[in-house]
C-alpha cells in the first residue's frame, strides 16, 4: 500500500523540512506493508535526503507569496495528479509539523467518513461553536452561518482515500478561484474552504492530538506537534499578516453576536447551577 506525503515548503518554510521528514521516517506508517512516498513542492534546488531516498519526489514550484502559498495549494496538488492517483491514500501536512509518537492505520478513514479525516485545530479546543472562526461572508463559497459547524479543523493536516482527497482538491480549489473573481479572499484562506466542505462532506475527526500546537498547554497526549513558526520568525520574514490583522476582519456587528451567544450561555450555565 502506498502514502502520499504532500507537503509545501516555499522560502524559508524550507527550515522545517528535514524535522519533517526525520520524524516520518521514525513515526509515520512504519509497517512494512505501507511506502511512504514524499511530494514536496519547493522552491529550493536541494531537498534533505533527497539524494538518498528515491521516494523523495521534488517538484519545482514558485512562490507565489502569502497567501497565494497557502490558498493555491488545491491547484498544486492538482497539477501533479496522475501521479497522485498511483497511491492509496494522500496526505497532506503542514511544513511546520514534526511527528512525536507512532501514526498508522488508526487514522483511517472509517466507512460513513466520506474517505477523509481532518484535525481538529488546537486553539479552538474548548469553544464554543459560534467561537470558530468560519468564514462569515454570505457572498463566499466558504460562507457557513451561525447555527452550522459542528467542528472546526485547521487546515494543517488533511487526508484520505486519493479519489476522495482529489474530489476535495478539485471542489476546493473550484471554490478558491470563485471566491478570487469575485474579489474574496475568505478569512482563513484555504483553511475556510476545508471547513465548508469538512461541513458538506463530514471527514473522520481527529482531536489535537494530531495537531499539537506547541504553545498551548492542553490536556492530550501529543502526537504530532505544530510548531509555532514565530519561534523561528517574524511575520514580516514571512511576507505575510499577522493573526490578529486577519482576526481584525471581523465586523462589528459579528463581534457582539459572538458576545451576546457567549453571555446567553454563562446565564444559561447560572440558571441551571442554581
Amino acid at each position: 500500500m502506498k502514502i502520499g506525503v504532500l507537503y509545501i515548503c516555499l522560502g524559508k518554510y524550507d527550515f522545517f523540512w528535514e524535522s519533517f521528514y526525520r520524524s516520518a521516517e521514525t513515526y509515520f506508517f512504519q509497517d512494512i506493508s505501507w511506502t511512504r512516498e514524499y511530494f514536496v513542492f519547493t522552491d529550493t534546488s536541494l531537498l534533505y535526503g533527497e539524494e538518498t531516498d528515491k521516494h523523495i519526489h521534488r517538484i519545482q514550484q514558485a512562490n507565489l507569496g502569502w497567501p497565494d502559498n497557502t490558498m493555491k495549494r488545491f491547484e498544486m496538488f492538482l497539477r501533479i495528479r496522475d501521479r497522485l492517483e498511483e497511491m492509496d491514500y494522500l496526505f497532506f501536512f503542514n511544513a511546520n509539523m514534526e511527528f512525536l509518537a507512532p501514526v498508522g492505520e488508526e487514522i483511517l478513514p472509517s466507512v460513513g467518513e466520506n474517505g477523509l479525516i481532518g484535525a481538529l485545530h488546537a486553539w479552538y479546543f474548548d469553544t464554543n461553536r459560534w467561537n470558530y472562526p468560519y468564514e462569515r461572508n454570505r457572498l463566499s463559497s466558504a460562507f457557513v452561518p451561525y447555527w452550522r459547524g459542528k467542528y472546526y479543523f485547521q487546515g494543517s493536516l488533511l487526508g484520505g482515500k486519493k479519489s476522495e482527497f482529489l474530489q476535495l482538491c478539485a471542489t476546493c480549489n473550484k471554490m478558491v478561484y470563485e471566491d478570487l473573481s469575485n474579489g474574496i479572499i475568505p478569512v482563513w484562506h484555504d483553511e475556510s474552504i476545508v471547513n465548508k466542505y469538512f461541513i458538506l462532506h463530514p471527514p473522520k475527526v481527529l482531536d489535537s492530538s494530531y495537531n499539537y500546537c506547541e504553545i498551548r498547554n492542553l490536556p492530550i497526549k501529543k502526537i504530532i506537534l505544530y510548531k509555532d513558526k514565530m519561534k523561528y520568525f517574524s511575520f514580516a520574514e514571512l511576507n505575510r499578516q499577522s493573526y490578529q490583522e486577519c482576526h481584525a476582519k471581523k465586523t462589528f456587528w459579528e463581534d457582539l453576536l459572538i458576545k451576546g451567544l457567549n453571555y446567553m450561555v454563562k446565564f444559561w450555565h447560572i440558571i441551571n447551577k442554581g
